[in-house]
């Protein structure tokens, strides 16, 4: 017969005490006794029930450390007709320190300050390296998450596209705390995590079903030591993903925190209007622990700065250099083209492809002339041919900026569907000059009123890397958005 290693203890110990004389037999029985008691203490007391809640509150102070690596593929659809798949690998390394600014009981609604000691990632897409770092004068960041949404930001500025999906790593935006239950608990004790918790861990806006199920397994000194399993089908930008995770986490039962999660998992991802999909397979390794405070987070840092979410705190910044101009924009648009002669981008809500703009840098005009209101026009209407229908609105004007927009919008009609275009003619006195065009169904434009203004207004011209001579076969202002205009596949239709 064979003994768990405690039960091997107590016989050794019982054979021993089989050995002391008769005359001493009448301690025996105490002997044992203690030694049972002594052995069997900390399972008895892991059976008691005991409370996972963590104690960060406003106020409390953590540093952290995360490595991802993500393997797997992209899957393209660009022709409509046949999906690529190309292998990609990705690690990301993230250091910060970390001062929580509001917490709400069981953390689903939290916020929190972050000053990033490092913020790298490599990926490598076939053959091609890519590597993508947080600039030095945005490593101040606030992660917010609550029920309903959850955003991450710079307070010192817009963030770039690549520094947002650098960030947003599983957990950026959920204390993990909240994966713990509110009550008390048993070692085996098993508890399903709630669907608000499983989104934000994995970074979903939307979760359609989920099973994800935290055990405790045991508790060791003062950890107890958590795993996790289970399936999350959700949503990002309206496009839908499943997940497969298994993981682990552990809790300092001292210090009342997370101090450690180890978390593999499986995602595919579908093809979105302006996404690739992907099929991946990926590992998180996160390890923290509560500091007294952190002086790159003291209130004389974050006292004059937005610290809660809003339209302005979450723009996104563009900058296209070869083409010689920047802007900042909603995170709904998404970049598809970058090219120094074209950029596309496209704006995707809730999964429908609503607008598309193209932006084409035009030749400066010789000094003295300008392009007239009615010549824009007149230009215009060429350009869209037999998709003409009329004229909706002709302005133009000059910014505090000093920079001179004209602005035509037309109605008209692309594959039998009533389409509504925004033309756009920007110049400065230093004659540097942008076409911008905006094509959306018109049953949506009531819906988007203000879709091209927050670009517009946005946009400002950057010193070019090098001086670009005049090409004759430079587009006319809105040449570039014919093509959305004659092929019906690329115009903005919801599918």
């Amino acid at each position: 017969m064979s003994c768990d290693p405690w039960m091997r203890a107590i016989c050794e110990i019982v054979f021993t005490v089989d050995k002391i004389s008769v005359a001493s037999r009448v301690s025996q029985s105490f002997i044992v006794i203690a030694a049972v008691a002594l052995l069997w203490r900390p399972q008895l007391l892991a059976a008691e029930p005991i409370s996972l809640t963590p104690s960060q509150g406003a106020g409390t102070h953590q540093q952290a450390k995360i490595v991802v690596e993500v393997e797997g593929s992209l899957r393209i659809n660009a022709d409509g007709s046949e999906v690529k798949h190309l292998p990609m690998k990705v690690e990301a390394n993230l250091s910060y320190v970390e001062r929580t600014l509001a917490a709400e009981p069981g953390l689903i609604s939290a916020r929190v300050a972050r000053n990033y000691r490092d913020a790298t990632a490599v990926l490598q897409l076939r053959d091609a390296k890519i590597e993508s770092k947080l600039r030095e004068d945005r490593r101040l960041i606030v992660a917010q998450s609550s029920a309903s949404e959850a955003s991450i930001f710079s307070p010192l500025g817009p963030l770039e596209r690549d520094e947002l999906d650098l960030l947003d790593v599983p957990g950026a935006c959920l204390p993990l705390g909240a994966l713990l239950p509110r009550d008390a608990v048993s070692v085996g004790s098993t508890w399903k995590v709630s669907n608000e918790a499983a989104g934000r861990l994995f970074g979903l806006e939307a979760v359609n079903d989920q099973d994800l199920t935290a055990t405790l397994t045991k508790v060791e000194e003062n950890l107890a030591i958590v795993s996790l399993a289970g399936k999350v089908a959700g949503a990002v930008g309206g496009v839908s993903t499943e997940i497969e995770a298994k993981g682990s986490l552990n809790f300092d039962l001292q210090q009342r925190a997370v101090t450690w999660l180890a978390l593999a998992y499986q995602e595919k991802r579908a093809i979105g209007h302006a996404q690739p999909g992907f099929e991946v397979t990926g590992k998180v390794r996160w390890v923290a622990g509560p500091i007294h405070k952190a002086e790159e987070l003291a209130d004389s840092v974050l006292r004059s700065l937005p610290t809660t979410s809003g339209p302005a705190t979450t723009l996104v910044e563009f900058r296209n250099g070869p083409a010689g101009f920047q802007l900042a924009h909603d995170r709904r648009w998404r970049v598809m083209v970058e090219r120094r002669e074209l950029t596309v981008m496209r704006l995707i809500d809730r999964g429908d492809l609503i607008a598309q703009c193209n932006i084409s840098p035009l030749p400066a005009l010789p000094a003295g002339e300008q392009l007239t209101l009615e010549g824009f026009q007149a230009d215009v209407k060429q350009t869209l041919g037999k998709n003409f229908g009329e004229i909706v609105e002709a302005s133009q004007e000059v910014t505090d900026a000093g920079q001179r927009i004209l602005r035509v919008v037309v109605a008209g009609t692309a594959s039998e569907l009533p389409i509504q275009w925004s033309y756009y003619h920007i110049s400065n006195s230093a004659g540097r000059r942008a076409a911008l065009v905006f094509t959306l169904e018109s049953s949506l434009v009531e819906r988007f009123p203000q879709v091209d203004r927050e670009l517009i207004d946005s946009l400002s011209f950057v010193e070019l890397p090098s001086p670009t001579p005049a090409n004759p076969t430079e587009p006319m202002p809105g040449d570039a958005k014919v093509q959305s205009a004659s092929k019906p596949a690329e115009s903005p239709v919801r599918k």
